[in-house]
């Protein structure tokens, strides 16, 4: 009976360690607060890795445990998918040992209700054996009192970089949950040369100048149709 026990203990043990693939959820506890998305909603990635040293065929699938109705939650893997898939239509070639932290995605849309919940099982599976799986829980939530509370924050925006800048400069933002902000830049004589609205809850925007003269240009910075700063910047070429 002992030989028994311990033979079944090495098989149980055998085919936990013997999965040809982990997932890992950068976050468990998804919130407005931590995870807003530059699709405006909430969400985060899940890493994916091939633990063999073969090479694998991947796909990912989703599983609903508990969700707030009228709310929606979708995920992303080769292509973003509505929240009617389930199972990811394709799959995505893993070398020996890979690891992919970025093409998962998992995301949930309150669709303005609060407070909204959900809680989603995320698995990875091998195209050709979909029992060799390996799965993660994501818990969303949205409360109307949190986000009014711990959303009071200031808006940032850095400062240019490079800057002088030649053709592309960067400008990394942070707004507040309810803020909605502009860029215009304009020469030295006020003539608008870029415009544009930003995105999303943060994030890094990328404006290419290759096309305008050497100079100094200013950046006026709209936060909630008023004018928030302004940041200085150099072309030089």
């Amino acid at each position: 009976m002992k030989k028994f026990f311990l033979l079944l203990t090495f098989f149980s043990s055998l085919t936990i360690y013997s999965q040809s693939i982990s997932v890992e959820a950068h976050e468990h506890d998804v919130n407005p607060n931590c995870c807003m998305t530059l699709l405006d909603d909430i969400g985060t990635e899940i890493t994916v890795s091939n633990l063999t040293n073969s090479s694998v065929d991947i796909k990912v699938s989703r599983e609903v445990i508990s969700s707030t109705p009228g709310t929606i939650n979708y995920f992303c893997w080769t292509a973003c998918y509505g929240s009617q898939t389930s199972v990811s239509p394709q799959s995505k070639s893993f070398a020996p040992q890979q690891i992919d932290s970025i093409s998962f995605q998992v995301h949930f849309d309150n669709l303005g209700l609060e407070p909204a919940t959900a809680s989603i099982k995320y698995c990875a599976f091998i195209e050709s054996n979909p029992s060799d799986s390996a799965c993660t829980i994501v818990n969303y939530s949205v409360n109307s009192t949190a986000s009014l509370e711990q959303n009071t924050f200031s808006s940032y925006f850095s400062d240019f970089h490079p800057n002088p800048s030649s053709t592309i400069s960067f400008l990394e933002y942070k707004l507040n949950y309810y803020d909605v902000a502009e860029i215009i830049v304009t020469d030295i004589l006020g003539n608008v040369i870029h415009n544009k609205n930003i995105f999303g809850r943060s994030g890094v925007l990328r404006i290419d100048f290759s096309d305008i003269k050497n100079g100094l240009y200013f950046a006026n910075i709209i936060l909630n149709g008023e004018l928030h700063s302004i940041k200085r910047l150099v072309i030089n070429k």
